[in-house]
């Protein structure tokens, strides 16, 4: 059966190419900030009109905290659904096109978003396209979110409901290298203020408390807390401290990204950081953040799930590998949720988050025959 829809995605594929090809360049070209809501509307209202338009389905749309997340489902709607995650959201400001546009260079197509993930969303809606086209049906959930890129506080929820009741979630972000991801690293941002007391510091030095001393000392606490052996990093980013030179400053501050590969390595450096106090005494210390994404750890489900994909790949001529890596996505809340989810089933390219942002088009083309045939039989 596997067999004869690689021939009937060889046909498809040859009539709808320049087609994929012209709506990617329009999603692209349509630049979807994460934290810019009028650019979001702008890229949901468009995302609308081409999804009814390559599917024939009229999308579902919900408002969360003023944000658009559209949804599309195929079949039956009834059983145990197959849910495909995409975000339309992007790290690039508005105006990126001007110094990395849309464009397809032989094999190689570039531009803002085009690997993290927006050929990810053309992907899943080809992917059911073609499954229209052989009459195949399968119950599929498409979700695609406004927020992934800064932590999905509007889109959890959502996501959490819809892949509680399916069967197994496929996430569309890119692969890597070509590989597929059974693992991510948790993800947490902390902030440490440190807070003490201003004087002018050529007459008075002695009656100001430093903030940035205390500060600079707690920057080597925080940075014992990684364990590479775990697989736990910490980095403090960002510090900021004082207002002149000539004052003692009263307010520092440091934001710590953490990365973490177990749930047991999350509790701990949430401990930590709890446990956190000032070498001086008279220093008022405040630390808010935590884990935003808990770790989706390599397990026995998804492990099976990635062993399903990976033997329906042989089947349409792909050979796929598994991988773990320390960048997270909404897989890593479906995973700790404890239901079954493969990653990286989106676009084979490189330099997500990078000026040299592209992708392989005839191999991430091919990706899409790899998504339907992975609907219709896991």
């Amino acid at each position: 059966m596997q067999n004869h829809l690689v021939e009937q995605f060889s046909l498809f594929i040859d009539s709808e190419r320049n087609a994929i090809l012209e709506d990617l360049k329009d999603l692209v070209q349509f630049e979807s900030p994460s934290t810019s809501l009028n650019d979001l509307a702008r890229t949901a209202d468009f995302l609308k009109k081409m999804i009814e338009r390559i599917t024939g389905i009229t999308p579902r749309a919900e408002e969360i905290q003023s944000k658009t997340t559209l949804s599309v489902t195929y079949g039956e709607n009834s059983g145990k659904r197959v849910l495909v995650l995409c975000h339309y959201d992007t790290v690039w400001p508005i105006g990126t096109l001007s110094r990395l546009p849309f464009r397809i260079d032989g094999n190689t197509c570039s531009g803002p978003g085009v690997f993290d993930m927006k050929s990810g969303i053309i992907m899943a809606l080809y992917a059911i396209r073609f499954l229209q086209s052989t009459g195949n049906r399968r119950t599929t959930t498409i979700l695609i979110t406004p927020d992934e890129e800064v932590g999905s506080e509007a889109s959890k929820d959502l996501i959490l409901k819809l892949a509680k009741s399916s069967q197994a979630v496929l996430v569309l972000e890119a692969s890597e290298k070509g590989m597929l991801k059974v693992g991510r690293k948790g993800v947490g941002t902390f902030k440490v203020e440190a807070i003490g007391k201003a004087s002018h510091a050529g007459l008075d030095p002695d009656a100001g408390i430093n903030a940035i001393t205390e500060i600079s000392q707690i920057v080597q606490d925080v940075e014992k807390f990684a364990d590479r052996t775990k697989g736990t990093t910490v980095n403090v980013g960002i510090i900021h401290g004082g207002s002149r030179t000539n004052v003692v400053p009263e307010h520092s501050e440091i934001e710590v990204d953490v990365r973490v590969k177990t749930q047991a390595e999350s509790d701990r450096i949430d401990r930590e950081f709890k446990l956190l106090r000032p070498h001086d005494l008279r220093i008022n210390l405040i630390v808010t953040g935590g884990i935003e994404r808990p770790p989706m750890e390599r397990n026995k489900i998804n492990d099976a799930l990635f062993r399903r994909v990976q033997s329906i790949g042989k089947n349409v001529g792909l050979d796929l590998e598994a991988c773990e890596v320390g960048g997270a996505s909404d897989g890593n809340f479906v995973s700790a949720a404890g239901v079954p989810v493969i990653d990286g089933m989106g676009a084979v390219g490189e330099g997500a988050h990078s000026l040299s942002e592209k992708i392989n088009v005839s191999e991430t083309l091919s990706r899409i025959l790899l998504v339907a045939a992975a609907i219709l039989y896991i």
